[in-house]
């Protein structure tokens, strides 16, 4: 069965001749090792009896989460993402999400979903632009339940514009955990999401000069900074580098080889400037792996 589910992963994965994210794709090999990518449409059917497992080797090697009982058994990714304590903080800052509609931008893989759904969402509408992402998105929901998630594949920006031009109904809840830093005008974005709902749960990376230059390894990635000004806002947008993370096929950056960060008072400041104010901040963590983050709720401030 290994052997079937190996060539069912190499061959799914042929499929694809370029990142979702708008990335060159590094060529798969083929099951014989000669590099052909010439498909035996036979390779991708699975012959044994349905196995989660097997589910999730149809993406071998990308799952970025770990799964949540009862299948923290299988063989996926590490990060915990279903049982993530930021989401879960941001949830009770704002008194909850029971029987509300919310907004997910990015789901990546549905961990984020799935907490929401099992904190009562009436109805989760979570919209990722990463094609590879998205069909992850669908294999979860299929292999733990999501009943309130509508997984929709695009751009959730052009999604928040559309939705807003036919006089759609606002959202309860936006929700923005890992996509913010990885837009090319995140103050747009930030405008889309205040017109969009009365709430907002964020987790992001920011720019912070004096821990990145202290590191060869972010500093390279960060090659410039543009005094810019959207909807009467001026900021300063740092331009980040995505470089050879686009050739990994489980890559979950932005739609283009680079997007902007923000320093974390240009991001606050311009939640404030579309009438927002930041309730609460929790995790904010200056000195991480991969840069700063900080997440936080803010509401609509009142008039």
């Amino acid at each position: 069965m290994s052997q079937i589910k190996s060539k069912l992963a190499a061959r799914i994965r042929s499929l694809s001749s370029a990142d979702s994210r708008g990335s060159e794709a590094v060529p798969a090999a083929s099951v014989d090792g000669t590099g052909s990518a010439e498909l035996n449409i036979l390779d991708v059917y699975c012959n044994e009896a349905p196995d989660p497992q097997a589910t999730l080797d149809i993406f071998a090697g990308e799952w970025a989460s770990a799964f949540p009982p009862p299948l923290e058994h299988l063989s996926a990714g590490q990060s915990p993402l279903f049982t993530d304590s930021r989401i879960t903080w941001g949830l009770d800052a704002l008194g909850g999400i029971d029987d509300q509609r919310v907004i997910e931008m990015g789901p990546l893989e549905g961990g984020h979903t799935y907490i929401m759904d099992r904190r009562g969402a009436r109805e989760i509408v979570a919209i990722e632009a990463n094609s590879r992402a998205f069909l992850k998105c669908l294999v979860t929901k299929e292999l733990l339940g999501i009943p309130s998630a509508r997984f929709l594949c695009g751009d959730a920006l052009r999604y928040l514009e559309k939705n807003l031009a036919e006089g759609g109904e606002k959202f309860d809840l936006c929700l923005a955990s890992g996509v913010l830093y990885h837009f090319v005008n995140p103050v747009g974005a930030l405008e889309l999401m205040t017109k969009s709902s009365d709430r907002l749960l964020i987790w992001t990376m920011y720019y912070d000069e004096d821990y990145i230059r202290s590191r060869e390894d972010l500093s390279v990635k960060f090659p410039s900074s543009t005094a810019a000004e959207f909807a009467g806002y001026r900021h300063t947008l740092h331009r980040q580098e995505y470089q050879h993370a686009l050739n990994f096929k489980g890559f979950c950056g932005g739609s283009a080889a680079s997007s902007a960060w923000m320093t974390k008072s240009d991001i606050f400041g311009a939640v404030e400037h579309f009438g927002f104010e930041v309730v609460d901040v929790g995790l904010d963590e200056v000195e991480g792996l991969h840069g700063s983050s900080v997440c936080f709720v803010a509401r609509r401030a009142r008039s």
